[in-house]
């Protein structure tokens, strides 16, 4: 396979021209033995829709190649990267590719050393992608300037719907830059996910109407904790959404926490190496702790059982396919594509 070495002619995606006229490499290497997935991404495999990268070390070639076939690549919608440390240098080479890309409608990057330069790079790239609907930079190191950047890409992309920026460096005056941005979106946008930065700081929703319907005054939803737990129902104005966030406090029942969840939700287990996901088997009382239990099964065998427990089946899946989690370790993950 043949890739381009990006180079620093399209710093941030600065275009001079047309799409066409894109100049993203002087140099051409034969890059070998790349990681099996990144060659079906840059063979174009029409059966190739879904790309998931997990807790082990991208190599620097790697990491360019997976940055020229979204260039070029037309089937892949779903890209995860998660958990492995790509940081500002990878990430701003990921960043030019999704400027050019026409298929990808959901990217993950947590956990990946992301700081202000990689976090304005992401930004930049919403500029001129019309296609990414969910986009997820959450665990890691972005702050105030990528706040600002990603403030200003939120006021003219009018295709993503969910931003997530949890738990990263966002001062509470950026996160309220943010929310207002959140107002200005004139598309799609309905999830802005803020928790875990600044003291203040939470998750919002907004109802997004139809062009037709649109009206002035943009009406939010208020969403809070793991899962966008919803701890008020009312639609209220921006201003009024600012007020509340600043006094809302995350008192969570862990009864009603479990109870939000439905057998057959995907999750992803918080505060793991791995970032393991699987879907919810089981919800209930036990017998070997006292609470809200939630059985899970993984895909593959990462787990501690089959969904039994001392002697006792609260679920049926494969030998060490299984586990059973406290409901504040799970993270709700929301589905935008079968």
């Amino acid at each position: 396979f043949v890739l381009f070495v990006m180079t620093e002619k399209s710093e941030r995606c600065i275009l001079a021209g047309t799409m066409k006229d894109r100049n993203l490499a002087e140099t051409y290497v034969l890059v070998q033995n790349l990681n099996p997935m990144v060659q079906r991404l840059l063979a174009n495999d029409s059966n190739f829709t879904e790309m998931r990268v997990l807790g082990f070390q991208l190599s620097e070639e790697d990491i360019q190649a997976i940055a020229y076939g979204l260039t070029e690549n037309k089937t892949l919608k779903a890209l995860s990267l998660d958990h492995l440390q790509i940081g500002d240098e990878g990430i701003k080479q990921i960043a030019r590719g999704l400027c050019y890309n026409e298929s990808l409608t959901y990217i993950s990057l947590r956990w990946n050393d992301i700081g202000n330069e990689g976090g304005m790079a992401l930004a930049d790239a919403l500029h001129y992608n019309k296609h990414i609907k969910n986009m997820i930079v959450a665990f890691n190191s972005l702050g105030n300037p990528a706040g600002h950047s990603f403030a200003e890409a939120l006021k003219k992309n009018t295709t993503l719907e969910i931003l997530d920026l949890k738990w990263n460096q966002i001062e509470d005056d950026v996160g309220d830059i943010l929310l207002t941005a959140m107002g200005e979106n004139k598309g799609s946008l309905s999830t802005l996910m803020l928790g875990g930065n600044g003291s203040s700081l939470r998750n919002a929703r907004k109802n997004v109407r139809s062009s037709s319907n649109r009206s002035k005054s943009t009406r939010f939803k208020i969403g809070l904790g793991r899962g966008d737990k919803k701890v008020d129902d009312s639609t209220v104005s921006l201003e009024q959404l600012k007020k509340d966030l600043a006094g809302l406090t995350a008192e969570i029942d862990e009864d009603d926490d479990a109870r939000e969840l439905r057998e057959g939700d995907l999750v992803e287990i918080l505060d793991d190496p791995a970032a393991r996901r699987g879907r919810v088997r089981f919800i209930g009382e036990t017998d070997f702790e006292p609470g809200m239990w939630v059985g899970i099964e993984f895909d593959s065998p990462v787990g501690k059982n089959d969904g039994s427990f001392n002697g006792r089946q609260y679920f049926s899946c494969p030998p060490k396919h299984g586990s059973f989690f406290n409901p504040e370790k799970l993270l709700l993950l929301e589905e935008v594509f079968e």
